[in-house]
């Protein structure tokens, strides 16, 4: 049989079979549209859902050498906390403030460090800080690297490119670098400065050792490098707004209702501001206005309230002051609003008032050569360069 007449006799076939297969299938109409012609179709977009810029926040660290020599310095420290917190404070756009404190002097001392974490509670910062007194030392270098090592390593930094994190090393003394049981000043330097934290170390007095050796780490740690006089060169300006500030700082606390376990912690930090000087008080009162609220942390029951934390209708008696406890629960959420309204009206005034002393302040702008004039200079040059003026 010739080869090509078999192949056209299968290919002729197969034509037939899918011709005979085709015509058994059942018949489908051809497919509708299944909107109506004339309707526009409607194009899903996807929405854009614009999220919220956290604020910027300012964290500082400060390692202070408390041994017989810095009593000075750390007296002017506690007298110009508040200061340094309403300058930070007055930044735009507006920043969060988070302050820890290292306290060190060195091995054979009644303490080495006293670490004391990051927070936002200023007046814990202040209490804290008024508990540091100089005492101890005399024997040349002190443990400075154990203070680094705590700032660096035990303070619960914010991670994220919106936060400046600082460390002022204030001392006037050179660290231990002959430890050999615990890491060089070199090191922790580097250590910083890969987290992103800059060191910025003031030197107390004339000591060279001491200038050497903080030249490096703040160089080391993307930092800056100060001198100042060994008492820390801190000059009070008194101003004519002082007083009025500091007796509308009173009045701005007798807002807050500390409630639950931390009425006495609120009536401690009430205490404290009360003995404060009148321009610390006019400094905490111009913070206060700024930042919100009238005592730090928790446990003001106007505060937490209006954070919506809590409701003053649901608190147990037990956990109130008398005067709130004693009222129906319906009135209590009315009493609490009366201080919040208070509040305002104080604030106000308080932000007034503070406008008018610090143009007048602006006049007497802490001095080269002092502790709050080496920290605010640091602070706008490395603030600037997270887009936050200050």
């Amino acid at each position: 049989m010739n080869r090509t007449r078999v192949t056209y006799g299968l290919i002729g076939g197969t034509l037939c079979l899918a011709a005979w297969a085709a015509s058994a299938m059942p018949h489908r109409p051809p497919a509708l549209p299944t909107t109506d012609p004339s309707t526009p179709i409607q194009r899903v977009t996807q929405q854009h859902v614009t999220v919220p810029k956290a604020p910027p926040r300012v964290e500082i660290v400060f390692a202070l050498d408390t041994t017989g020599s810095m009593a000075g310095m750390i007296d002017g420290a506690k007298r110009k906390i508040w200061s340094v917190a309403q300058y930070v404070a007055s930044g735009q756009p507006k920043p969060e403030l988070r302050i820890g404190l290292v306290a060190y002097r060195d091995r054979g001392d009644t303490y080495v460090t006293r670490f004391y974490d990051l927070t936002d509670d200023l007046d814990k910062v202040f209490d804290h800080l008024e508990s540091f007194e100089a005492d101890g030392g005399g024997d040349g270098p002190e443990d400075v690297n154990h203070a680094l090592a705590d700032a660096i390593d035990r303070s619960s930094w914010t991670d994220g490119q919106n936060t400046l994190k600082v460390i002022y090393l204030v001392g006037d003394a050179p660290p231990h670098d002959d430890y050999r049981d615990a890491p060089d000043s070199r090191a922790l330097a580097r250590r910083a400065q890969g987290r992103g934290i800059h060191i910025n170390a003031i030197r107390c007095g004339s000591d060279g050792t001491t200038r050497v050796a903080f030249n490096r780490i703040s160089q080391l740690a993307s930092g800056e490098f100060a001198s100042i006089d060994q008492g820390g060169g801190v000059e009070t300006v008194d101003t004519p707004y002082d007083e009025k500030l500091s007796a509308l700082n009173a009045k701005l606390m007798g807002t807050a209702i500390g409630y639950g376990s931390s009425r006495g912690e609120v009536a401690h930090k009430i205490a404290a501001s009360l003995a404060a000087p009148a321009s610390m008080n006019a400094d905490r009162a111009g913070y206060y206005a700024k930042n919100g609220g009238a005592v730090g942390g928790m446990g003001d029951l106007v505060k937490d309230v209006a954070d919506g934390r809590v409701k003053a209708d649901d608190l147990a008696p037990s956990d109130l002051p008398f005067v709130i406890a004693a009222m129906p629960a319906s009135a209590r959420s009315a009493y609490v609003a009366s201080k919040a309204a208070e509040r305002e009206v104080v604030q106000k005034e308080i932000s007034e008032l503070s406008e008018e002393r610090n143009a007048y302040l602006k006049k007497s702008r802490p001095k080269v050569g002092s502790l709050d004039g080496a920290i605010e200079g640091t602070l706008l040059r490395q603030a600037a360069e997270k887009g936050l003026k200050l």
